[in-house]
């Protein structure tokens, strides 16, 4: 019996009973495992208010949407079920969605006992109600007190528990509340890198983290170009216009009931002064909405001829009233979000949203404690529109959560492990665990060629694209709007994340508009253009836009032999002659964004005519047309070819014959060129002359047959205490695709939160 029981490696005798036995035990264990992975996971998504359905809609349809994988359940608790706040629940019946529970949960009276008299009541009804639908998983979003009951109810019923946007930080108790329930969740989807370091830092697990983006940004970032003009009559009547309204939503803070009432009356006599059409949302049901309320009807709000008061809008018709707004103004998480996704101009007021994160259209007025500090808000922002923001999601977070949904393993322990101390930083997975690499849209708009670039934060480009630059303004818009979109659809498969859009331009740039002012001769019809709305409007991007030899000065700054050096010059020698100035640390603009036009710096009076109208620039000596125009006229009196050259009959003689002959020993091509490296380093003294840097950068294709005559002429014409400084040749392949890149790295890794 015992060789039965004990058979030896490649013994086939019999097997003994027991040996059977937990055979047959270990063969079942394995296939209710299997059967518990194949079988359709069971998702509860429970909804408490009109803010968080708007959040979790788009995973709900995305759930639907695969019946093989997923069966959903719907809970509705909260605010949903109160006439007063528009009885919410019934937009879920029109998405088409079962609600497969109604629980009423609200104990009214709007004060602190209140709140926790309704969390007290729905964790007493919520248990029959789980029990009946036996989720493996319960989805809940955010940081209301209700939400923090679900979570409660399902930890210690162990359901396991799906948060939505954890990890965040904004004001007053839901801090508080929000973080209370990522303690209690076990998988965390969040909606931007800072919260998902918060995550890590509170100890929770990376792998059950995941970096999707805002739910509602996947609706959202689709609703601006709809019909909107349907949706401003049907709300704010006939005669008003996109950009001629505001909407105001602004809600108790619960921990100082008393200010947040008081503040709430100076906005509302800030927008009586302002006299602009306002709609204006009723507040939610927390502590001190019903003395909010008590102020409207004080000032007769909802009988202004200027105000019109609702309870709830459908969300994708809001959210197109707030796109095309002149302004936002109150405390909702939806001004310091979703209004970012659209460059709407927003006073967020007091302490509520303190620590969220917020794109540059957000103007923060901490103290509204005067009615003049809120009307100088006013005036500030109202009619102004800013670049758009994806700080809160790129429009792909329901795909990317659906996926992470289909990766929970329910055989796995239910118990949360904690993760003493955090060991990532800076990491961020997909569900695949892969790193999804941070990465700039770059635009070069050269003479000749319109060039396009995935460039990632540590200045690789991952992927460029080329096409000839148009002739024409309509051709060459359509042209980089097109290539724009089929890269940014590019950089998903290619696992990048487009922060923003950094364009490189020839001419005059206002980067603080993103204008090219006046352009140079050789981008034809170029002159007051405004790059970044038509960009940011199709791409729901931030854009940033400046003069190419800015450009190259901050790709040095970023990536090159700048980097670290408080104040140095980069020159670009190429087709034409460009350059930037950086001083302690920053790029120079100058006052009419004219700064950093060295080509233009003149060293002879009766020099040869520039292209800029004037004599005796540089860049009539030195540019790549300057020695185009040399070669030629050597070529037309016989003397530019020698020994060993040739030149086809339709070949154009270029730059690159004149350097090819000097190398050849023509004296006259050595002569021309040796000019044209002294009138540089003639215009390099004076720059060293004026602004003192200590570094000197030589960029483009003409750099290494310059850097030595420089040299020469800073030794024999400059100052002694100029006469050591360095003047070395760039080692960047593509400073203006990178430089480009560099205006939206540097914002995004720069931003303090």
């Amino acid at each position: 019996m015992s060789s039965n029981l004990h058979p030896r490696p490649g013994d086939n005798t019999v097997k003994g009973p027991h040996a059977l036995y937990f055979e047959t035990l270990s063969r079942q264990k394995v296939n209710m495992e299997k059967n518990e992975n194949q079988r359709k996971l069971r998702v509860c998504v429970a909804t408490c208010n009109r803010a968080d359905y708007s959040k979790l809609a788009p995973i709900m349809f995305g759930i639907k949407a695969e019946p093989e994988n997923f069966e959903l359940s719907v809970v509705v608790i909260g605010s949903h079920l109160i006439d007063d706040y528009g009885n919410t629940y019934r937009m879920i019946e029109q998405d088409d969605f079962d609600i497969q529970a109604r629980l009423h949960t609200i104990v009214r009276g709007e004060d602190e006992a209140a709140m926790v008299e309704s969390v007290g009541l729905a964790l007493v009804k919520l248990p029959d109600v789980l029990n009946r639908l036996k989720p493996d998983i319960i989805i809940v979003h955010g940081d209301r007190f209700d939400a923090l009951a679900l979570a409660t109810t399902a930890a210690l019923m162990n359901i396991r528990i799906l948060h939505i946007e954890g990890g965040e930080v904004s004001g007053t108790i839901d801090d508080s509340i929000r973080h209370s329930i990522t303690k209690l969740a076990h998988y965390h989807v969040c909606c931007t890198r800072s919260a998902e370091q918060h995550l890590i830092s509170m100890c929770e697990d990376h792998d059950r983290i995941l970096l999707a983006g805002c739910p509602s940004y996947d609706k959202l970032l689709n609703v601006k170009n709809k019909d909107y003009n349907g949706v401003i009559k049907t709300w704010l009547g006939d005669d008003v216009k996109s950009g001629e309204y505001i909407v105001s939503l602004q809600h108790p803070v619960t921990t100082d009931i008393k200010h947040s009432v008081k503040m709430f009356e100076f906005t509302l006599d800030a927008l009586l002064s302002f006299n602009k059409k306002t709609l204006i949302l009723f507040p939610n049901i927390d502590a001190g909405s019903k003395e909010m309320v008590r102020v409207m009807r004080k000032k007769g709000i909802e009988h202004h001829p200027n105000f019109i008061p609702v309870k709830h809008i459908p969300f994708e018709q809001f959210i197109q009233l707030v796109a095309h707004a002149g302004c936002m103004i109150g405390n909702s998480s939806c001004g310091v979000r979703e209004a970012g996704a659209f460059g709407t101009p927003v006073i967020n007021l007091g302490t509520r949203q303190t620590g969220r994160e917020t794109g540059e259209n957000v103007l923060h007025v901490r103290d509204a404690d005067t009615e003049n500090k809120i009307i100088h808000a006013l005036q500030l922002q109202f009619g102004k529109r800013y670049p758009c923001s994806k700080i809160y999601g790129d429009g792909n977070a329901v795909p990317r959560i659906v996926k992470f949904l289909k990766s929970i393993n329910l055989v796995e322990p239910l118990q949360k492990k904690f993760c003493f101390p955090p060991v990532k930083d800076n990491i961020s997975q997909d569900i695949d665990h892969i790193l999804e690499t941070l990465s700039a849209l770059a635009v070069d708009l050269g003479g000749t060629n319109l060039r396009i670039g995935i460039v990632s934060m540590k200045g690789e480009i991952v992927k460029k694209y080329q096409q000839p630059n148009p002739k024409t303004y309509e051709d060459r818009i359509e042209l980089i709007l097109k290539m724009c979109v089929e890269a940014a659809s590019e950089a998903v498969k290619l696992n990048c994340r487009i922060l923003g859009v950094g364009i490189s331009t020839g001419g005059r740039v206002n980067p603080h508009e993103g204008v090219v002012l006046h352009s140079t001769k050789l981008i034809q019809e170029w002159s007051s253009v405004d790059l970044r709305t038509p960009l940011s409007d199709t791409l729901h991007l931030p854009v940033w836009v400046d003069n190419d030899g800015n450009c190259a000065a901050l790709a040095e700054r970023k990536f090159g032999q700048g980097k670290g050096v408080g104040d140095f010059v980069t020159v670009i020698t190429g087709t034409g002659i460009g350059g930037g100035v950086i001083h302690h640390h920053e790029l120079v603009h100058g006052s009419s964004y004219c700064a950093g036009e060295l080509g233009h710096i003149m060293v002879s009076f009766d020099g040869p005519e520039c292209m800029c109208g004037s004599h005796g620039c540089i860049e009539a000596y030195a540019s790549g047309i300057a020695l185009q125009r040399e070669a030629k006229n050597l070529h037309d009196e016989d003397l530019l070819l020698v020994e060993g050259m040739s030149l086809k009959n339709d070949e154009p003689v270029t730059a690159v014959h004149l350097i090819q002959a000097a190398k050849f020993g023509n004296t006259k091509a050595s002569s021309i060129l040796k000019t044209a490296g002294t009138a540089l380093g003639m215009g390099i003294v004076n720059i060293l002359h004026t602004i003192n840097p200590s570094l000197v950068i030589l960029s483009g294709v003409l750099a290494n047959q310059y850097v030595s005559t420089v040299k020469d002429v800073i030794r024999q014409r400059g100052l002694a205490s100029v006469q050591d400084v360095d003047v070395v040749v760039s080692n960047l392949s593509d400073p203006a695709l990178l430089g480009a890149a560099s205006m939206v790295l540097d914002y995004t890794t720069r931003r303090t939160y």
